[in-house]
């Protein structure tokens, strides 16, 4: 079991700040490719987790698969019959404009859905992160390798050809002390001091919008969709308020955001509770409490490097964007699986320290292309439902009414679908210069949020597909894998250079997408190499995908 300390660990190869879920997972990663991990964390271990994130990721499933927890992340959260639809309306209990129709999980398996075909073992979940932070927690400390330290704040850190000092303090008792580590990685949020120290500047948009959310409970909310389907998020424009109400456990626990109007910079603006009744369409005798509450500031800024020598950021440490498709904390956790095969084959030996660069060269760009085609839809959908836009009509049961409803729907379905089924956003990205990816010279399909086409150019994410009952991603081994189709090619040469290398072979499937005989695929499921034959010069390709540099 990993022990919240009693005597301080002082050293480890990885030292993480942030115990979020970018920071657990990458932690609980490295620890199962053998790497000793401190972790240190400024909340008690017995705080509550946020509520911000309610979106897990198909790929970021699949991490959880990998980790054992994928079964039990998806059964917790909203009741099994509980639909994962996103409505637009005129308030919770007035007119629907739209809806983007999914499943619950009994309907998980359906077909009909809009993402029932998505290429995965383990589809998208709608869950908060209230939830998921525990089964990270729980899966953390159940790891012998893994010394979480909570209450013990990061202050800075200095560094040498060695190794990191880590400065900290513990809150408890307010005494300074340091940690030494090999590497440092800042997941210590949107405020971090990882990246502060690192003198890290964030480009972008300071200021998108300003945003009211409370969690909220009341046992009649959910009675306020009536004889309707159940839906997951509510997105409501009227001309009083604009706002999305989320439901946390499909019964009394809702996320209730409010837009504060564009131009304004002061929150009380808009009235606490008054905007979360013209939010929800009930009047002064409607009951909630307000659990919790946080004004904040949405932003899409991207760090102008991620690394420091022998220091990291990831995850809100590296970049910053309003909520889209649930991308915040899942673009982190990609950063996290990145960058944790990094360190540990390092760590154990196996790569050179130059493998590092590929988690910035890999990242860096990804992370700014999808905040910019982010903040493209969002500003989309913010003109849709502007104020400008929303005449008080809307929410009328007469004619006229129905039409706007209607024509503004339209608009509302076909801009956010994207979003709320973002197949691409999930598994369309590839890295298009690495120094660990070696290009063919055929070009990755066009990325688009929406859709996707499996690829196996080197920098794409390895397609799945089903060998009897299990996916070809549950093959992978810790390292790279080598996936034959064509048992006749010989792989001596390769299985005695110093690459790890773990072997499957398997019969080519139906998707066209497969047409080569050898593919080399990393750790975090992206093709890193692919032919007919092994090159002649073996040994260059083996050092390149260790990290070396050729002369």
């Amino acid at each position: 079991m990993a022990e919240e300390v009693q005597v301080r660990p002082t050293h480890a190869p990885i030292i993480v700040a942030g115990a979020g879920p970018v920071g657990t997972c990458l932690a609980i990663d490295a620890a199962l490719r053998g790497v000793e991990v401190i972790i240190v964390e400024p909340r008690a271990a017995w705080d509550p987790p946020d509520a911000k994130c309610n979106t897990i990721a198909a790929r970021t499933m699949e991490t959880f698969r990998r980790f054992g927890i994928a079964d039990q992340v998806r059964a917790a959260g909203l009741p099994d019959d509980y639909p994962t639809d996103t409505i637009y309306a005129s308030s919770l209990s007035g007119p629907e404009l739209t809806r983007i129709v999914m499943p619950s999980r009994v309907e998980r398996s359906q077909p009909g859905f809009h993402d029932s075909e998505w290429p995965t073992p383990e589809p998208m979940v709608r869950e908060s992160q209230l939830w998921l932070e525990p089964i990270l927690r729980a899966k953390l400390t159940s790891l012998p390798n893994v010394r979480f330290m909570p209450r013990t704040q990061i202050e800075g850190y200095t560094q040498d050809d060695d190794g990191v000092t880590v400065h900290c303090r513990a809150l408890d008792d307010d005494r300074a002390f340091d940690l030494r580590g090999g590497y440092l990685v800042g997941c210590d949020g949107g405020s971090s001091q990882v990246r502060k120290t690192m003198g890290v500047k964030l480009t972008g948009d300071a200021e998108i919008a300003r945003t009211r959310t409370s969690l909220v409970r009341s046992g009649e909310i959910r009675s306020l969709f009536g004889d309707r389907r159940p839906a997951w998020m509510s997105w409501v424009v009227n001309h009083k308020a604009r706002g999305v109400v989320v439901a946390i456990n499909g019964d009394d626990l809702w996320l209730i955001h409010r837009a504060v109007p564009a131009g304004e910079t002061d929150f009380e603006v808009v009235d606490l509770e008054q905007s979360i009744r013209d939010v929800l369409g009930v009047g002064p005798d409607f009951a909630f409490e307000v659990l919790r509450h946080e004004d904040w500031v949405g932003r899409r800024l991207v760090a102008d490097r991620f690394r420091d020598g022998r220091v990291f950021v990831a995850g809100d440490a590296a970049h910053l964007w309003v909520p889209y498709a649930g991308y915040g904390m899942n673009a982190g956790i990609a950063d996290a699986m990145n960058l944790s095969w990094l360190l540990s084959a390092v760590v154990n030996g196996w790569a050179e320290p130059t493998i590092l660069e590929a988690y910035e060269a890999e990242r860096l760009p990804i992370t700014d292309q999808v905040s910019r085609l982010a903040m493209g839809k969002l500003e989309e959908n913010a003109v849709a439902i502007s104020a400008r836009s929303i005449p008080k009509a809307l929410g009328a049961r007469h004619v006229v009414g129905r039409l706007m409803r209607r024509r503004l729907g339209e608009k509302l379905f076909n801009i956010n679908l994207a979003q709320m089924s973002p197949e691409g956003l999930n598994f369309g990205y590839y890295y298009a210069s690495s120094p660990i990816i070696v290009s063919d010279g055929e070009d990755a399909p066009a990325y688009d949020m929406g859709g996707h086409v499996p690829s196996t150019v080197p920098g794409c994410r390895l397609p799945h597909f089903w060998i009897g009952d299990k996916s070809i991603l549950d093959f992978l081994g810790p390292d790279y894998t080598l996936i034959r189709f064509a048992p006749e090619v010989d792989l001596t040469a390769l299985l005695d250079t110093r690459l790890p290398l773990t072997v499957v072979d398997v019969p080519v499937p139906a998707d066209p997408a497969f047409k080569h005989k050898l593919l080399i695929v990393r750790a975090d499921t992206h093709v890193v190499w692919r032919a007919d034959a092994l090159p002649r010069d073996i040994d260059d390709l083996a050092y390149r995908l260790r990290g070396g540099k050729s002369a």
